[in-house]
């Protein structure tokens, strides 16, 4: 290829990695997420970033619009289609503030829902407050809420010490680009058994 267009750094990552033979003719290259701009830049600051990328994520049209918008109402639609969930008068826990939280926090909002952040930035935990969501710590809000929603980027956002004080029946939901950020194994491992709802479509 002479060009990559990649969403999470998953493509450049593979090609720096295991298909190192392919990067020759690249010329450069753009990236779409948050997720993928944190880790390209580590790769870069490592010395290890073989052509230029375009940081698309950083642009005020796509973090401005697409996060806050078609990330908020692609993450409600999403889990409404797998769920059939009534929103209005659910707690809605949303761990992360970021400029996709900020979108999924407004949709769960609209729909009448009583939207609790959790976010580690003070900066940001400080404005959702300002924006008008209850702000507390997961622990806290692990105890009280219905759904569930991560979009922080981050590993293991939700963990086995949250899963414990769960309400039965409550919902999870990952909007971030990996699965990584619900501790599925940890969840698996306090199941007494597992089943599927219904197939996915």
């Amino acid at each position: 290829p002479q060009l990559t267009i990649d969403d999470g750094a998953d493509l450049v990552t593979t090609l720096h990695t295991k298909r190192s033979d392919l990067i020759g003719n690249v010329i450069g290259g753009t990236e779409e997420t948050t997720t993928g701009v944190v880790r390209l830049r580590s790769l870069e600051k490592a010395g290890k970033l073989r052509y230029p990328i375009i940081a698309v994520n950083d642009a005020q049209t796509k973090y401005l619009f697409d996060n806050r918008y078609g990330t908020g109402q692609s993450t409600i639609d999403g889990i409404t289609r797998a769920t059939n969930i009534l929103w209005a008068g659910k707690k809605v826990v949303i761990c992360g503030y970021g400029w996709c939280g900020h979108g999924v926090a407004l949709r769960a909002k609209g729909l009448g829902s009583q939207v609790i952040i959790t976010e580690v930035e003070p900066v940001r935990a400080l404005e959702a407050l300002m924006d008008g969501y209850q702000v507390m710590p997961l622990m806290e809000a692990a105890k009280v809420g219905d759904i569930f929603i991560t979009i922080a980027g981050n590993k293991n956002v939700i963990d086995k010490a949250h899963f414990q004080v769960m309400k039965d029946g409550a919902i999870l939901a990952n909007s971030g680009h990996f699965n990584v950020e619900i501790n599925i194994p940890a969840l698996e491992s306090l199941a007494h058994n597992k089943r599927r709802i219904r197939p996915l479509r």
